[in-house]
C-alpha cells in the first residue's frame, strides 16, 4: 500500500475515534445490574420520595409530650383519680399534670377559657350553657351519688323538709353546690329568699359540722368509698335521706340516674343501711378542650378502664366507662373506640409508633395508588435500558453492511475492519446481565458476520 494510502486510512481512523468520543458510535460499558436497576428504579423512587415529603407536610403534628388535666380539691375523689390517670400514661412516656381546682364549675371554665388546660374530669348537670358547641365529651367514667344526710331521729324522705333547715350544699364553684341548688330550687327552696340557712362547708368539714350538731343536714356528691360517708352511715345521730320521688328526678334531668343503696351492702353484720335506700346521682365525665390531641384519647380511656372498670357499690364491673349520659357531642376517636375497642395498632405496638401510623395512613393511602403503577413500569424501564445499549452497537453495524454493498475503495475496507477491531475489542471488556446475555451472544454473531464480509472482500480485492 502506497504512504498516500497509510495516510487517508490513518485519517478516517482518527476521524472514526473523534466521532467515538463525541457519541456518534457507541463508546462506553454497560453498567453492572444495580446500577443499571437503581437507574430504572429512580423516576418511581423520586416520585416517592417527593410525595412522601407533601405528605409529610400536610399530615397532623405529632402528640405534645405534656398534658394538663383539671381535678378538684386536693382530698377529693376527682384529684385522687387523675393522679392515678397520670400513672396510666406514664406508661406510654406522657406527663399528666394534675390542676388542683375547687370543682366542676371552676373546671368548665378553665376548660372553655385557659389553653393550658386540654380536659377535665367534671360532675353531670354542671356544664354552663356556652360549653355544648365548644367542647367533646370522652366517656363518662363513674356514678356518683349525691348523698343527703339528715341529723336526728327523724326519717327524712323529701327534699321540701329540709326548709327553714341549716344544710351545707357545698362551696362556690363546687359540683355539688350546683346540683344542690337545682335539686332544691326545683322542690322551692332557695337560699336567696331565706327557705333555708346555706352553708358552703363540704367533704371532711360539713361532715364534721354535722356530726357536731352545727348542720340539720347535709348535700355531698362522692363516691361510696369516701372515708366520712362511711362514718356518717355508721352514726347514730345521722340518717341517709331515702328520696321518694328519685325516678322523677331521672326523667327530670337526663343526666341523673336513679341509685339504690342496697340494705346492708355497707355493712352486713351491722346491716347498714337497715334498708333499701333510694337515692339520685349523675355520672363524672371527661371532657376535653379543642386543644387535646385525638391520639390522647385512647390513653384516657385505657386509664380509665385500669381505673374505673372493676365496678363498685353501685355498678358492675366493665359497665364504665361508658358513653351514655355525656353531655356534650361524643368525640369521634371515643365513639370509635366503644363501637371497635382500641385500634390494631395502637393494641400491638408503642404509642409513638401507632400515632404516627396513624397520622399517616390516610396520606399513604394515595401515595402507595400512585408508586404501585409506577413500581410495576420499573422492570420494562430496566429491560428497555439494557437493550438498548446492546442495540445501540447494531447502528455502526448496519452502516457498515450498507456501505459494503455501494462502496469497492481498499481503503473504506480498511477503515471497516479498524472500527469493527474496535467494537470487537471493546465487548471483550463490557459487563452485561446475565438475563440478557442472549442478546448479547446475537451482537457477537452479528459482529462475526460483518467483520466475515469484510475479510472476504478485503481478500478479494488484494487478488
Amino acid at each position: 500500500m502506497s504512504t498516500e494510502g497509510v495516510n487517508v486510512v490513518v485519517s478516517r481512523q482518527s476521524r472514526f475515534e473523534a466521532d467515538s468520543g463525541s457519541g456518534q458510535y457507541p463508546h462506553h460499558d454497560l453498567p453492572d445490574d444495580r446500577r443499571e436497576l437503581w437507574k430504572a428504579c429512580a423516576p418511581a423512587v423520586a416520585i416517592g420520595v417527593a410525595g412522601f415529603t407533601i405528605a409529610w407536610l400536610c399530615m397532623a403534628p405529632a402528640p405534645p409530650k405534656e398534658v394538663t388535666i383539671a381535678a378538684g380539691h386536693r382530698d377529693g375523689a376527682y384529684y385522687n383519680y387523675c393522679t392515678q390517670y397520670a400513672e396510666s400514661l406514664a406508661e406510654n412516656g406522657i406527663t399528666l399534670h394534675v390542676r388542683e381546682t375547687k370543682g366542676s364549675v371552676e373546671n368548665y371554665d378553665l376548660l372553655l377559657n385557659d389553653d393550658s388546660i386540654d380536659i377535665a374530669i367534671v360532675q353531670g348537670g354542671t356544664s354552663p350553657v356556652t360549653a355544648t358547641t365548644k367542647l367533646e365529651s370522652i366517656a363518662s367514667v363513674y356514678p356518683e351519688p349525691l348523698w343527703i344526710f339528715c341529723r336526728g331521729d327523724k326519717i327524712f324522705t323529701d327534699i321540701r323538709e329540709l326548709k327553714g333547715l341549716r344544710v351545707a350544699v357545698g362551696p362556690t364553684g363546687s359540683g355539688t353546690r350546683c346540683i344542690s341548688n337545682q335539686i332544691l330550687k326545683a322542690n322551692g327552696l332557695d337560699e336567696s329568699n331565706g327557705s333555708f340557712q346555706a352553708d358552703a362547708q363540704t367533704g371532711f368539714e360539713a361532715s364534721a359540722a354535722l356530726q357536731r350538731g352545727d348542720l340539720d343536714a347535709a348535700f355531698f356528691v362522692t363516691t361510696a368509698d369516701a372515708k366520712y360517708i362511711t362514718e356518717l352511715i355508721r352514726s347514730p345521730d345521722i340518717t341517709l335521706l331515702n328520696l321518694n320521688r328519685h325516678q322523677a328526678y331521672a326523667q327530670l334531668y337526663p343526666w341523673l340516674q336513679p341509685i339504690t343503696l342496697a340494705q346492708g351492702v355497707v355493712d352486713l353484720q351491722a346491716d347498714l343501711p337497715d334498708q333499701d335506700v333510694a337515692m339520685i346521682g349523675p355520672c363524672a365525665s371527661l371532657v376535653a378542650s379543642p386543644n387535646l390531641h385525638d391520639a390522647f384519647i385512647p390513653l384516657f380511656l385505657k386509664a380509665a378502664h385500669q381505673v374505673h372498670g372493676a365496678g363498685g357499690m353501685f355498678v358492675r364491673p366493665g359497665d364504665f366507662p361508658n358513653a351514655r349520659l355525656v353531655e356534650h357531642s361524643l368525640n369521634q376517636s371515643a365513639a370509635e373506640y366503644f363501637e371497635h375497642g382500641p385500634a390494631f395498632f395502637d393494641r400491638y405496638l408503642p404509642f409513638w409508633v401507632a400515632s404516627f401510623i396513624s397520622r399517616t395512613k390516610i396520606l399513604l393511602v394515595p401515595l402507595l395508588t400512585l408508586l404501585i403503577p409506577l413500581i410495576r413500569l420499573t422492570p420494562p424501564i430496566y429491560r428497555w435500558r439494557i437493550r438498548s445499549r446492546i442495540y445501540r452497537w447494531y447502528e455502526v453495524l448496519r452502516r457498515i453492511d450498507q456501505d459494503l454493498s455501494h462502496e469497492d475503495s481498499r481503503r473504506s475496507l480498511l477503515i471497516h475492519r479498524s472500527e469493527l477491531e474496535r467494537i470487537e475489542t471493546e465487548l471483550r471488556e463490557i459487563k452485561v446481565p446475565l438475563s440478557y446475555m442472549e442478546e448479547f451472544y446475537n451482537l457477537r454473531l452479528h459482529l462475526e458476520l460483518i467483520s466475515r464480509r469484510v475479510d472476504e472482500q478485503c481478500a478479494s480485492r488484494a487478488a
